[in-house]
């Protein structure tokens, strides 16, 4: 439960209009019986449960999870009575709610605010309680998020989100000294496979090379489609040799898997360990620089 105060205007929100929210007026100042609900909308009573009745004079609901919902009352009266939550302050979080039993959906994620303000129709300043469920809004960011970080092929990362990672971790090498390595690779003769078999079949021997790739690399490694039929390993915490080590292991399953329409599939490989000196630019260029030795050398091989 994430829990914020802060200093915004407040805005009338009016019962009777309809709403995709939940809304109740809440008493705003500290009593002895404690917090108290004035007004709900169909929403609140539609989100909650029960009657329109049956909440008026209640305590209020905030969040799901019952000693979290009475650790906010808590909060509030203690916010109320030192002056934290005065005419336009507001206090906002986010609520797991409970899965229901055997429930296989995900839990909603709600968004609550409180806003001290002064209404129409009451006499004394109110809190304003506002939730909404941004479940589809909170997925659908990630799946974007996910789209603009993946190579839509091949379900790797793309070059940008590795990008990132590369830099990331030249910050920690020259932080932490924590070691690490790039393998850059290439499928040998793909554009005869594509002129040959056509670009259905050379799609297919990225994807099983991708999943193969996958496969073959340690947890702690990421993997992207670089471009074309090229891709890139980084290997964090990985000297020079052992990243050699694991580019020979690929080479080697490479070499012997079946691929879909093409007969035999080879890579040629380039390995770099990061320095204290890179650039992402540098690091980048080294690598390419072994893998075009790699090529040079007749291909199918690692090169450092």
């Amino acid at each position: 439960m994430m829990v914020e105060i802060k200093q915004e205007k407040g805005e009338p929100l009016f019962l009777s209009e309809p709403s995709s929210q939940a809304v109740a007026v809440l008493s705003g100042l500290p009593e002895g019986e404690g917090i108290r609900i004035l007004d709900v909308s169909a929403e609140y009573v539609q989100f909650w449960g029960g009657e329109r009745d049956h909440w008026l004079g209640a305590s209020p609901k905030i969040v799901h999870q019952a000693s979290a919902n009475e650790q906010l009352i808590c909060q509030l009266n203690s916010a109320l009575a030192c002056g934290k939550l005065s005419l336009g302050c507001s206090m906002s979080g986010l609520d797991h709610a409970d899965e229901a039993p055997r429930s296989q959906a995900p839990r909603p994620l709600i968004e609550w605010r409180v806003t001290a303000m002064s209404m129409p129709g009451y006499a004394d300043n109110v809190l304003v309680l506002v939730q909404r469920d941004i479940t589809q809004r909170v997925e659908k960011e990630a799946e974007l998020k996910r789209l603009a970080t993946t190579d839509m092929l091949t379900g790797l990362m793309n070059r940008s989100r590795f990008d990132y990672l590369l830099k990331h971790e030249l910050g920690r090498l020259n932080r932490y000294v924590r070691p690490f390595s790039l393998i850059m690779l290439d499928i040998d003769y793909f554009k005869t496979i594509n002129d040959s078999q056509g670009h259905d079949v050379g799609d297919q021997v990225l994807r099983a090379l991708a999943t193969l790739l996958e496969n073959n690399l340690r947890t702690a490694d990421y993997c992207a489609r670089w471009g074309g039929e090229e891709f890139m390993i980084l290997a964090p915490e990985t000297s020079l040799d052992q990243a050699a080590q694991l580019a020979e292991k690929i080479r080697q399953r490479i070499s012997s898997a079946s691929f879909p329409g093409a007969e035999h599939v080879t890579v040629s490989l380039g390995v770099a360990e990061a320095t204290h000196s890179d650039t992402p630019k540098s690091m980048l260029k080294r690598v390419d620089n072994a893998l075009y030795q790699a090529k040079e050398s007749g291909r199918d091989r690692v090169a450092c």
